[in-house]
């Protein structure tokens, strides 16, 4: 299956279930303490007055506990293409007047030219059907000088490893559900999966690899 099928991912985030689903699992699990949100936020430049866009943005997870730099933001705009997600995003965020949310499709940004300082689209852009139009999109709406930040996986992280336990087998749990990329692990009963992943622990411990990394466009 590609990650970008349209239906695919529309299904994938029809509602938070999925990415709640993971979230849960790094936060408690996660060796580096300081948590992916908390690492992403700290790379942002929000100077006062800035007009912010971020496309894509799931649960909304990444503002929590953020409302300083909520407050710098002169407009700070969270979309995403479901409307259950938004609906997630306005329940973490409660209480955030600041915040405007919208529905917005990346492929066809509903705002002129040179709108944004800034534009954010983390862990996302890999679901884009048409990938330079939505750049395209993302630059057109940008001012001059603005900037773009995007985080995505590396290339030897959690999918990888799963797919290397499972080489010659299929499988499935609450993780794997809901990864979009794993579908095809996903024919296999849960027990199929336990016996796998415990047959790979050392003294109880399973050790998966996360790899992350952020783009950053001038």
């Amino acid at each position: 299956m590609s990650v970008n099928d349209k239906a695919t991912v529309e299904k994938q985030y029809q509602t938070s279930k999925n990415l709640n689903a993971r979230i849960s699992i790094h936060d408690k699990y996660s060796v580096n303490k300081q948590g992916f949100g908390n690492w992403i936020t700290s790379q942002y430049e929000i100077e006062e007055g800035m007009a912010v866009l971020e496309l894509g943005c799931g649960t909304g997870s990444m503002w929590m506990g953020k409302g300083e730099l909520i407050r710098k933001c002169g407009k700070l705009i969270l979309s995403d293409f479901s409307e259950g997600m938004l609906e997630q995003t306005r329940e973490t965020l409660q209480g955030c007047e600041e915040i405007d949310y919208q529905v917005i499709d990346v492929q066809k940004i509903p705002y002129t030219d040179e709108t944004f300082d800034m534009v954010i689209a983390n862990m996302m852009l890999y679901h884009v059907p048409d990938l330079s139009k939505g750049l395209s999109e993302i630059r057109r709406v940008l001012k001059k000088g603005g900037r773009f930040y995007c985080a995505t996986y590396g290339e030897n992280g959690i999918m990888e490893y799963i797919y290397g336990l499972f080489e010659n087998r299929m499988a499935k749990a609450d993780y794997v559900y809901s990864l979009t990329g794993m579908s095809d692990l996903q024919k296999l009963p849960r027990e199929e999966l336990l016996k796998v992943l415990e047959a790979n622990t050392v003294d109880g411990v399973l050790r998966v690899p996360k790899e992350y990394g952020m783009f950053v466009a001038r």
